[in-house]
């Protein structure tokens, strides 16, 4: 796996320019570069779907070759950005599959964010195909053998997504696949204080968002196969304390729907 340093082929111009923003007097980062036209078009706003739009960011979609693209385009949130763009390059050296890095594009206002699409689909589709076709229980089956390990390994290098739920996890066909891949890591960090806190907020996001409902025996196998260390007792409290993190979760509105 190439490092963040050997992977970002940087080419970068005119930092302190005063002039206007263009591809070509902005900060850019291309990994890929077969589709730098795409960039392009994506950073002048004559490419791309918009799929999800908030007061800070829009995410677009479009074909680029073979391949499925998708932009972040972020208003003054240049560190935002970069945090994304260093996670994309420094989780598949720790192990974890994420989308493939395509161009980093940056100036005063604006910043863009270039990904490859992640094969598979997101675990709540997943989950609502499993609910209508009959094999709810190999999708259970599926989370707590794959989806719990994942988390625990995540966890124990002490990063916290901050937005882990189902529409970022994605697999192939749950009743064949392996560990999921995970997306929008543009709020990742590494825990040092209150690290119980955000491990309790992870998983209950996770729980919170599956959007079938889910068995107590299920979420309680869920959180033994990633706590496999801990006593009964243990273990009884740490469901009780998630469970209640689930409730609290539930019961707020969506920022942005």
């Amino acid at each position: 796996m190439r490092s963040y340093a050997r992977c970002r082929n940087v080419l970068e111009v005119n930092h302190a320019s005063d002039t206007p923003a263009t591809l070509d007097n902005s900060d850019l980062s291309i990994v890929m570069e077969e589709h730098l036209s795409a960039v392009r078009g994506f950073w002048f706003g004559r490419l791309g779907q918009t799929v999800r739009c908030v007061p800070w960011r829009r995410t677009m979609m479009a074909v680029s070759g073979s391949e499925t693209l998708y932009a972040k385009l972020y208003r003054r949130k240049r560190r935002i950005a970069k945090l994304e763009w260093y996670w994309l390059h420094a989780l598949p050296v720790l192990g974890f599959e994420t989308a493939q890095p395509v161009a980093w594009v940056a100036d005063r206002e604006s910043s863009l964010v270039v990904t490859s699409a992640v094969t598979g689909r997101s675990l709540d589709s997943w989950a609502v195909d499993a609910a209508a076709d009959g094999w709810l229980d190999g999708f259970f089956s599926y989370v707590c053998r794959e989806v719990a390990p994942f988390a625990r390994r995540l966890h124990d290098h002490q990063l916290i997504h901050r937005d882990f739920n189902c529409h970022h996890l994605f697999a192939t066909h749950p009743l064949s696949a392996g560990p999921p891949a995970v997306i929008d890591v543009e709020r990742m960090f590494r825990s040092r204080w209150n690290r119980r806190r955000w491990v309790v907020k992870d998983l209950a996001s996770l729980m919170a968002s599956v959007p079938v409902p889910v068995p107590p025996r299920v979420a309680f196998r869920f959180l033994k196969t990633y706590a496999p260390d801990l006593s009964s007792r243990q273990l009884r409290r740490f469901v009780r304390t998630v469970a209640a993190k689930v409730v609290r979760i539930l019961s707020h509105q969506p920022r942005f729907g």
